[in-house]
């Protein structure tokens, strides 16, 4: 008998572009692994067919009963603390767990709290442990699951074992050989370790060099299912597929155990913004980004196949994010929240209309809280824009807009980032956005690596760099003037009162394209790489000077307050290239002495608790809230700042709230500085987008009696 041949067998069974990615039958009703193909030694594919997943999770739930009614897994999810968003990830996979007849308990821990893992695992006794990594948050993760190992594998072995490596080998041993958990009767004696997460997308040998048991990389949905019923082995596996058979995620244990791990994480559970997955996948290559791998890795799947692969964005069903929604409703109820926004997770929002149409027919009507979404400029400009943004702003279907622009250098953008936008599309999106009164977010990215190799460098080896097709070199002398350039491009848009101009400074992540550039032009080293992490105060590169370091901080941290005038590129030039200390102080100065230069883009405002407020105001509120002596040095610093809290939305609330960061940091004996005068200008803004308007509960009395004049 002939063997079959594997790519035939691949073209057979893999959807190609068209084709449904729903599994008709619902699920599998065999137990057996998909087609499964060895990259060159480095990890797995997973090529799950249709017939392969599961998309009907009640009817699997209740098919699991019947044919294995023993069956009820217990993992423990674990993810950072350094989110303040609501970890997805860890809800989905737990979702899978509810629908598999198991339970999930979840933790989420930093380096300081990561050996309460202990205790929790005494107490709840898994039978799995699943890390969700981020890239720059590993190290003190796997010296936990180092001394994890060492000490199971000493207990179980009993002897004393002292070399991780050792103690590594023999439990992936164990596992492999009870395909899954190590037993003695009904106790555990060893959970494996399953790690996933961002971390994978490039670092997935080392996660499981350092002890991970099932490492995966991609999608973990179907892999985690199959994990749990003992069909792989230890080892990294990728799932490629584009399915979005996310199951109903499981938010109400997610925030139990929130609620009882600690006060930090009971933040999860009382925050008034929420988190959706409306759609999986990126469309767009973008060289920062580990998303952007996705594309690549399905095109290696289908590589030599002859047929086209699915689309690699796919729409979650609507009814599983309405009861999503139902969920969030009811916790609500049970914890005594009012949910004010539902931020949508997608990677691109608004790619499907028909989607966002019907779902938005049932979900303003019994939901009744907005979204707040991602959409890249391309999508919201020209006339197919305008219809986008009209559809979800007639029905008050979104509270805000996040629209990731990165760099006003067209040739930055398309020759170092991989975006394609030009500044006109980038201008036109900003325009239909702003003419629906829409909340707008741009995003922009400070410190990229745009000036020339100091090294032997051929751009024509990297997939990136800053030589276009003709040879033409597009290079920055000075790396600020790059930043700059976008704040001038947002300037000159329909920018308004209400809108948030958002950087972060460029961290370079190991394995994407602008990442692997950072290294190999000598921008970077493999240390600084390793520990990239997202909204770092400092340049993840080690090629700026001590005085560009410190003026890229000041830039990230004044550049919203720019944005809001029609000449902030002169403005920010003037005040980024004095000499001296760049701090609060200066900066409060700088504001004072170059009012009359200043020439806001919009000086009215419809929104805002107190809009349109007049400099006697704030003075009067300054004598309020400053009344002793101590606070008189403070004090100044708000005069000084009065045209700061003039041009920003809903300025007299903003200094309520900056007071009472300042009272608060004085409690602590600590100084309040620029970048807490920054983080108090985000955190309002990000009320706004997200529905949030309040008045400090310390001001309220007195700014109550404004409204009411």
């Amino acid at each position: 008998m002939n063997k079959p041949d594997f790519n035939v067998a691949k073209k057979n069974l893999l959807p190609k572009r068209g084709d449904s990615l729903d599994n008709l039958a619902g699920y599998p009703k065999k137990f057996k692994l998909p087609l499964i193909e060895d990259i060159s030694g480095k990890y797995i594919n997973t090529l799950y067919a249709p017939k392969d997943i599961t998309v009907n999770w009640n009817s699997y739930k209740d098919y699991l009963s019947k044919v294995k009614p023993q069956f009820h897994p217990h993992v423990l999810f674990i993810g950072h603390d350094s989110s303040e968003i609501e970890n997805i990830t860890l809800m989905s996979l737990g979702g899978v767990l509810q629908h598999m007849n198991g339970t999930a308990n979840y933790a989420l821990v930093g380096s300081n709290t990561i050996n309460t893992l202990d205790e929790i695992i005494k107490n709840k006794k898994p039978e799995w442990i699943g890390f969700n990594l981020y890239t720059g948050l590993t190290d003190f993760v796997f010296e936990w699951i180092k001394r994890y190992k060492i000490e199971r594998a000493s207990y179980i072995l009993k002897k004393n074992i002292v070399d991780f490596d050792t103690a590594d080998k023999a439990l992936k041993d164990m596992v492999k050989e009870a395909k899954g958990t190590v037993y003695d009767g009904d106790q555990v004696l060893y959970a494996p370790i399953i790690i996933g997460g961002h971390f994978n997308n490039y670092s997935f040998n080392e996660s499981f060099v350092r002890g991970g048991d099932y490492v995966v990389r991609g999608k973990g949905i179907n892999i985690l299912r199959d994990i749990l019923l003992g069909l792989f082995m230890p080892g990294i596996y990728h799932d490629p597929m584009p399915y979005a058979n996310i199951p109903r995620m499981d938010r109400e244990s997610f925030y139990g155990d929130m609620y009882e791990f600690s006060d930090k994480t009971k933040s999860y559970v009382f925050s008034r913004i929420k988190s959706v997955l409306s759609a999986l996948g990126c469309s767009y290559t973008c060289s920062y980004c580990y998303i952007s791998s996705m594309i690549d890795n399905l095109k290696e799947a289908y590589e030599d196949k002859g047929v086209k692969p699915p689309s690699i964005i796919q729409d979650r069903p609507i009814d599983t994010v309405f009861a999503e929604g139902k969920d969030i409703l009811r916790l609500d109820e049970y914890y005594g929240v009012k949910t004010s926004a539902v931020f949508d997770q997608a990677d691109i929002s608004l790619n499907n209309m028909e989607w966002w149409n019907e779902l938005g027919e049932r979900w303003m009507h019994d939901i009744g809280i907005p979204f707040y979404i991602q959409a890249r400029p391309a999508m919201l400009a020209g006339k197919k824009g305008m219809e986008r943004v009209a559809l979800i702003s007639n029905r008050g279907l979104v509270s805000g807009i996040s629209m990731a622009i990165e760099s006003g250098d067209q040739n930055v953008r398309k020759l170092l980032l991989d975006r394609h936008e030009n500044n006109k599309i980038v201008q036109d999106a900003i325009k239909n956005v702003k003419s629906f009164g829409i909340p707008l977010r741009t995003q922009a990215i400070v410190g990229l690596p745009v000036m020339k190799p100091s090294i032997e460098f051929n751009p024509a080896n990297s997939k990136v760099s800053l030589v276009d097709s003709d040879g033409k070199e597009h290079y920055y002398e000075d790396p600020l003037q790059e930043s700059i350039k976008c704040l001038d491009l947002v300037c000159s848009s329909y920018f308004r009162k209400e809108d948030y101009y958002w950087n972060a400074i460029y961290s370079p992540f190991p394995g994407t394209p602008l990442g692997d550039y950072s290294i190999e032009a000598g921008f970077s080293i493999d240390e600084t790489a390793s520990k990239a992490y997202l909204f770092s105060s400092e340049s993840g590169l080690n090629c700026f000077s001590e005085l560009i370091t410190k003026r890229q901080v000041a830039f990230s941290l004044t550049s919203n307050y720019f944005s809001h005038f029609k000449n902030g590129k002169d403005l920010m030039s003037s005040f980024i290239y004095r000499e001296g200390e760049l701090d609060l102080d200066f900066f409060s100065r700088f504001i004072s002495d170059k009012s009359s230069l200043m020439q806001p883009i919009d000086q009215t405002s419809t929104g805002g608790l107190i809009p349109n407020i007049q400099p006697a105001m704030l003075e009067d509120f300054f004598e309020y809230a400053y009344p002793k002596e101590a606070d008189i040095e403070f004090k100044k610093i708000n005069k000084n700042l009065i045209n700061y809290y003039l041009y920003l939305f809903d300025g007299l609330v903003l200094a309520a709230k900056m007071a009472v960061a300042y009272y608060k940091k004085r409690e602590t004996k600590n100084l309040f500085t620029l970048s807490n005068l920054y983080r108090v200008e985000r955190n309002h803004y990000y009320d706004n987008c997200y529905h949030m308007n309040y008045m400090p509960e310390k001001y309220a009395d007195y700014l109550t009696n404004i409204i009411k004049r």
